[in-house]
Formats: C-alpha cells, sequence, structure tokens
C-alpha cells in the first residue's frame, strides 16, 4: 500500500482535473469495518444481512514496480496484477502477475540513476529512493483514476506536460501547461534530461502507453528509436 504523501500527491492532482467527485465512496458497515475499502472505488457486491458465506473480492489493476537492477540501478516497470481478497480474513489476499495477458513484458519504463539535492532531512534524493517514490505515485494515479487496465493507464501520458516547479524542470499531470505545482508533479529531471525536456517527456510517455496514445511520437522520434526514460 502506498504511504500518506503519495496518496496526497494523488489526491492533488485529482483536484487539479476536478475529477475528485468521481471517485465513489461508501459507508463501511459495522459487520465488516475494515470494507472501508469499498470507498476507494470497489462495488460492495456482499449482502450484508445475510448469512451466507462472503464470496471473496476479485480485482485486477496495473501496478508500477521499483526494481533493482544488476548494474545498480532500479527501474520502474508496469504489470498488471489480478489480486483476490477475502473478506473474512482482510488483510490476506493473494496476488497473481497476469502482465503477459496485457502484452506486457517485464521491461523498464524509466531507470533510476541519478542522485538530486533535496531540502529533506535524511539527505540526497537517491535513485531507489526517487524510483519508489514515483512508482508508487503511478500506481495510485491510476488506481484514484479507476484506470485498471494499461490501455486505461495510456491515459495518463496524454495530461503529462513539461513544466518548471521551484527552478526545476518537472514531468507533471495536468490539462492546463501553466499548471505545473507541486501538488500534480510526477518527477523532477536531472540537469541532462532538462536540457532536452521535450524528448524526455516523450520517451515517458511511450513507455507508459506503448506507443498507443493519440499524439506521442512522430517522424523524428519514431517509438522504436527511444530507449526509456533514464533518470
Amino acid at each position: 500500500m502506498v504511504n500518506n504523501s503519495v496518496k496526497v500527491v494523488a489526491a492533488s492532482a485529482l483536484a487539479t482535473f476536478g475529477l475528485l467527485s468521481a471517485v465513489s465512496g461508501a459507508q463501511a458497515h459495522p459487520k465488516y469495518p475494515q470494507y472501508n475499502m469499498v470507498s476507494e472505488g470497489f462495488p460492495s457486491t456482499v449482502d450484508w444481512d445475510s448469512n451466507r458465506a462472503v464470496i471473496p473480492h476479485v480485482q485486477e489493476k496495473v501496478v508500477f514496480s521499483c526494481e533493482a537492477q544488476g548494474d545498480g540501478s532500479y527501474a520502474t516497470v508496469e504489470k498488471a496484477v489480478r489480486e483476490t481478497m477475502d473478506p473474512d480474513h482482510y488483510p490476506v489476499y493473494t496476488t497473481e502477475d497476469i502482465s503477459a495477458n496485457y502484452g506486457l513484458d517485464g521491461q523498464p519504463m524509466m531507470v533510476w540513476t541519478a542522485t538530486l539535492p533535496s531540502s529533506h532531512p535524511d539527505g540526497a534524493y537517491i535513485p531507489e529512493s526517487r524510483c519508489q517514490t514515483v512508482s508508487a505515485r503511478l500506481t495510485n494515479l491510476s488506481y484514484a483514476f479507476g484506470l485498471v487496465t494499461p490501455e486505461q493507464v495510456a491515459q495518463l501520458s496524454e495530461s503529462s506536460l513539461v513544466g518548471r516547479v521551484n527552478g526545476e524542470r518537472v514531468i507533471f499531470l495536468s490539462q492546463d501547461p501553466e499548471n505545473a505545482s507541486t501538488r500534480n508533479v510526477i518527477f523532477t529531471l536531472k540537469p541532462e534530461n532538462a536540457q532536452q525536456a521535450a524528448t524526455t517527456l516523450t520517451q515517458f510517455q511511450i513507455g507508459l502507453s506503448g506507443g498507443i496514445a493519440e499524439g506521442i511520437g512522430g517522424p523524428e522520434l519514431a517509438v522504436e528509436e527511444l530507449p526509456p526514460v533514464v533518470e
């Protein structure tokens, strides 16, 4: 589960889009108080007043995993998973990797190698922490918008833009190119990528969408010629 800071980022991005009202809400039932999760977008099929066995809840979704690479770098990898959750034994659930069903081959969409300065008390923003934060942020954004297949997640690429926040070049999520802020930043570009921000954005969009989203690439930026973003 993603941490609270990432949830705040997702909520802020949702507010930017004006879509918070689209996220469904529901009251927890006293018989199963753990079903607060229903408010996160899971329609409940449970008959709370019945004595019949509760049917386990199954959902499929896209997650972005941060994985260590053999050369010491870290990579963000898009995956599709099927989770089976038993309400009578919450939070026990099983997870099955179904990426192959969607043509996801486990290749990195982003590789993290650079350390960026940070004002955080823990010090510099190292590749591992950057990878974990952005991977969790993408997972949470996809979930918050109800994007549960790779084809649906590709919609995020269509609203990904380059902007500037606190003097740094960033990739952010908005329909307004002038709306970059700390609330909707996906990640900060390292200096080398900041100098070629348009290309880096295209690399990110292709990595996120597999090239299926409209308005990405072109004759000078063919999908097969662009490697994953290296940050």
